[in-house]
């Protein structure tokens, strides 16, 4: 099955939830700069343990743990020597472990390419550019169906940055994008809130209608808002329903990050995800999943819960 026939089946379309939570779970060690990258040379078992719990939870995409594999993360954990190696060992883990698998579904494998190590003015935009198309290039190479360009916390002109610097691989591109709400006006934006009550790291760039409109006029095959609150994911696909008529969808996060391991608070039940998910759908988004914080059990419940209901 192609990216196409899952897009084009009526289902709703069920991602991974989050990777490098996971493997903190599992007891993979978090490095300060390369986060969850380091498990792909430490604990490669558990990597492919990860994706294999959310194959076995039912979903469609499975991500490769190359979302804190960037260069420009790396080069900050003087750990650049591995950028190459490590982003093909990440698609490598993610194929062995669905070809293992034997699972009566096909599964499709999402090559994560990300901003991870560059949160604030670390590096400009014109030297970003290299390396995300090298990872991209990388990923595509080694056999990824599509990328999913996560932008926690960039700035547009930075996504706007890494599309131009994507593109040009002809896969499709989903463009994930981060938000934040301003609680007292109720206003969207282009940033980063991580837990309401416990996270007090929020920075805001731009607009989240304005910023989209840019973003999905230089390119991107659908839009899903990305590591967000769970209460801040329903308004922000409301907006973007009425700024992209393309594929749309979600995966939010529940906790925060306290470099360099994930603060599990804000726990949400599956149950109680489902829940918000069905909203979600209603919106018009057809792509449900999550990102840090949201494991195994959120996914399957997704998986029983909204396949053929």
């Amino acid at each position: 099955m192609s990216l196409d026939d899952l897009i084009n089946n009526e289902q709703p379309i069920i991602l991974d939830g989050g990777i490098g939570t996971e493997l903190e779970r599992l007891g993979a060690p978090m490095d300060h700069e390369a986060w969850c990258a380091v498990a792909l040379e430490t604990h490669p078992q558990l990597v492919r343990d990860v994706h294999r719990s959310y194959i076995d939870a039912g979903a469609d995409i499975i991500t490769v743990n190359t979302y804190a594999a960037t260069r420009h993360a790396l080069t900050n954990g003087g750990m650049e020597k591995n950028f190459t190696r490590w982003n093909k060992l990440a698609v490598q883990l993610a194929r062995e472990t669905l070809d293992a698998s034997e699972v009566d579904r096909n599964i499709l494998i999402a090559g994560s390419v990300s901003n991870f190590g560059h949160f604030g003015v670390r590096y400009t935009d014109e030297q970003l550019a290299s390396n995300f198309k090298d990872q991209a290039e990388i990923l595509v190479e080694s056999g990824v169906d599509f990328i999913i360009l996560e932008s926690l916390g960039a700035k547009t002109s930075t996504i706007v940055t890494a599309l131009n610097a994507i593109v040009e691989f002809n896969v499709p591109i989903w463009v994930a994008v981060s938000c934040a709400k301003n609680h007292e006006s109720g206003q969207l934006f282009l940033g980063v809130e991580e837990s309401r009550l416990d996270s007090h790291w929020a920075p805001v760039h731009q607009d989240l209608g304005e910023a989209i409109d840019i973003i999905m006029d230089t390119a991107g095959s659908a839009l899903l808002v990305m590591h967000s609150t769970v209460d801040t994911t329903l308004p922000a696909l409301q907006l973007l329903q009425s700024h992209y008529d393309g594929l749309r969808g979600a995966y939010p996060n529940a906790g925060y990050w306290t470099r360099p391991e994930w603060a599990f608070v804000d726990q949400i039940s599956p149950e109680d995800y489902l829940d918000r998910a069905r909203k979600w759908l209603n919106t018009g988004a057809r792509i449900v999943g999550g990102c840090c914080g949201i494991g195994p059990d959120h996914i399957a419940a997704l998986s029983k819960g909204l396949r053929n209901s």
